[in-house]
Parts: C-alpha cells; structure tokens; sequence
C-alpha cells in the first residue's frame, strides 16, 4: 500500500523547501559577514516567506493526513522499529509547525514584520521586546539544529529499509510526481538564491547624484521672520513619527529629539513660520540594527550631518479645510521641497497641530547605493506630526 499522490506530493514540496531554507539561512549569515546589507535583508525575507509556505504546507499535510490514513507498516516491522517511526515522524511534524513558528514570533519581537514575498503582511503576535526576541533566537536555533538531527534520522532509516530490509517503506512515498516536484523545488531554489539582491548590487555602481533643489537655505540661516508669538512646545505629549516598508512589511520609527519654533496664525498666513530642527542621530525604530543603519553615509550620516530641518513660510488653504505648509525639508546639507499638510485645532491659548509630509527617499538623496533597490526597502516614507503647545500667557 501506498499514500496517496497528494501526501506524496506535500511530503516532497516540504523536504525540498527545507533544503532551500537552511541554504538561504546560511547564504544570509555569508551576507551579513560580507557586509551585504541588502543581500542579507534580500535573503531573510525570502528566508521568512520560504518559512511561511513550509508552514501552511504542513498544516495542509496534517489534515489531509487526517482525512486520508497513511497505510500501515509491514507486519513483519519489529515493535521497536514501529514505536520509532511513529516518533521520529511526529517529531518532524512538531518541529515543520515550530521552526517557522519561532521565527515569525522572532522576527515580530525584533520589530521586523514579516511579509509573504512582499505580497502582504502577516500580523504581529507579541510586541517588539529585545529579551523577547532573544529567547525566540535560541529557541529558533535550538529546533533548527533538532529538525537537522531528526530528518538525517528519518533518512538514514528511509535508506536503511530500502536497501537493507527491502520491505518497500520507502516506496510507499516515492513517484515520479513527486520525485520531479522535489527536484523542481531544489532546482528552482538554487536559480532564485544566485538572483537574491543582484539588482541591489547593480544599483550600486548607479549614478548617486541627488537633485540639489535649492542648497543655499541649507547652509544659511532660516530668513523667516514674524512678529507672531511662539508656539510653547509641550514636547512631552508631541512626536515626529515616521512609517516606511522594510521587505513587504510596514514599520514604524520616531525621531526622539527635535525642537521647533512654531509661529502660525490662520489669519496671518504671510508672518507664519515653520523652524523644526531633528537630531539625525535620535531615530528609534525599536531595533538596534536599523537604527545605526540609519546613520550611516548612505543614508543620513548622521555623525557628518547631525540635524535635518524642516523651514517653512509659505502657507495655503488645503482641499479638506485644513492648512498645506509649502516648505524645505534639509538633509545632509541639501534642500528639497516638501508640503506638510496639517490641521490646527484648540480653544483660547492652546494648540494641537497634527499633520503629514509624503516623502520620497530616493529625491531626498536617503538610502543611496545598494539601497536604491526599492524592492527590499520602499521609496515612500510617510512623516507624522503631532505637537500640543500653548500660545500667549
């Protein structure tokens, strides 16, 4: 007796896709050492999804494993061997269901969202937590190294009644359906690991001139002036926040430090001015890695240009009744036009201001080199401002 086509067919689509896994695991940890940061991002995010499809696929198996019986073993099995079997492939089961399992709760904890090959988001089942995602690290490395152990296992015994007891347990999971899908993945696997972040690499031999829009305002002084009393800041209860997509998946970070002089009046459009100054060095992304990744040359070089600015004097009527502030946003000492769009609202002396600036990252000249390559790190970054003051006595 044999399974079925269907369970054959799952069986050897999971084997292969493992064999893709540990090698995307392995060439990611190479990246990483190799200072390929898109190669490495390019390579664990397939990493996650591999891991995903691993995981949908044995749920898939388990219940068409319920519904359809595998056939029995030989009769002239001895007991022990019989016990084993049923072990090892339960043991296999728990650790397919666990591995991907520990690695997406990892990966949520480590602030990284993961997504099914940038198609869409999975949700998040714990916050993002450092010792958290210590203790899924281990645990991920742990049943990695066990299912390695288990599988070698289970084939040494597969090989074992193939060629020794010739008692046709191997057969019972082998076709030519299957044989072919395995290879298929294994092949397949191999052509996509080999074009795993080449555009990154391409891209860095790109031109990586940005448009320099008006770099004069970068190095002077704001010229701004107005006789508008000054927006007084409770800093505590206001924020920068920004929102970008890493590998399909969105992620959030806040600028810590800044300092803003706000002079804006509904009714005085022309002596209203935006000066906003944001330490380049205070972004928070909840995950060290990014965060000093953040300050590299490619993209703020934080440690050679320590502030960016906002600078507005220019301001209109939105579409929705709110307010556009026509301004420059400064980076790295070069200056590109910027809109906020925001509403102002309050009673007597106090103000909430909340707004929004789409950004492009490529125009703004953030995320040069092999970070061009929009495929791993979006070009859209959306900024979020919200600021309570007071205004007057």
């Amino acid at each position: 007796m044999h399974y079925t086509p269907t369970a054959k067919l799952l069986h050897w689509l999971v084997a292969g896709m493992v064999v893709v896994q540990f090698v995307l695991a392995k060439l990611a940890d190479l990246a990483g050492d190799a200072d390929s940061a898109v190669r490495e991002l390019a390579l664990l995010a397939n990493h996650k999804s591999v891991g995903i499809t691993i995981l949908a696929l044995v749920i898939v198996r388990l219940v068409w494993r319920q519904m359809n019986p595998p056939p029995p073993l030989p009769a002239t099995m001895p007991r022990w061997q019989v016990t084993a079997s049923h072990a090892s492939h339960w043991s296999l089961y728990v650790l397919l269901l666990a591995m991907p399992v520990s690695g997406w709760l990892m990966s949520s904890a480590s602030a990284y969202s993961v997504s099914w090959f940038n198609l869409f988001q999975l949700p998040d089942f714990v916050a993002p937590n450092p010792e958290i995602k210590g203790v899924f690290e281990d645990a991920h490395e742990i049943i990695g190294k066990t299912l390695i152990l288990v599988a070698a296992i289970h084939i040494v015994a597969a090989i074992k009644h193939a060629l020794i007891d010739k008692d046709g347990v191997l057969q019972r999971m082998i076709s030519a359906t299957s044989v072919v899908a395995f290879v298929a993945v294994i092949a397949l696997g191999a052509a996509w690991l080999g074009g795993a972040g080449k555009s990154s690499v391409e891209t860095a031999t790109e031109n990586q001139d940005v448009v320099q829009n008006d770099t004069s305002t970068a190095t002077e002084t704001f010229a701004g002036a107005s006789d508008l009393p000054a927006w007084q800041i409770d800093y505590a209860a206001s924020y920068i926040r920004f929102v970008g997509d890493q590998a399909g998946a969105e992620f959030e970070g806040v600028w810590e430090s800044w300092s803003a002089e706000i002079k804006f009046s509904a009714e005085q459009f022309d002596a209203s001015t935006f000066d906003v100054a944001v330490d380049a060095t205070s972004a928070e992304t909840q995950d060290d890695e990014r965060d000093l990744t953040l300050a590299d040359p490619e993209w703020f070089d934080s440690l050679t240009f320590p502030e960016a600015y906002f600078r507005a004097s220019t301001f209109s009527l939105s579409e929705d009744g709110g307010y556009v502030a026509d301004g420059q946003l400064i980076i790295k000492n070069v200056a590109s036009p910027v809109n906020l769009v925001f509403t102002v609202e309050g009673n007597g002396n106090s103000r909430i201001l909340a707004g929004t600036a789409q950004l492009d990252r490529l125009e703004l000249g953030v995320g040069t080199g092999e970070w061009k390559d929009t495929d791993w790190v979006g070009k859209d970054v959306a900024v979020n401002v919200y600021v309570e003051a007071t205004v007057g006595d």
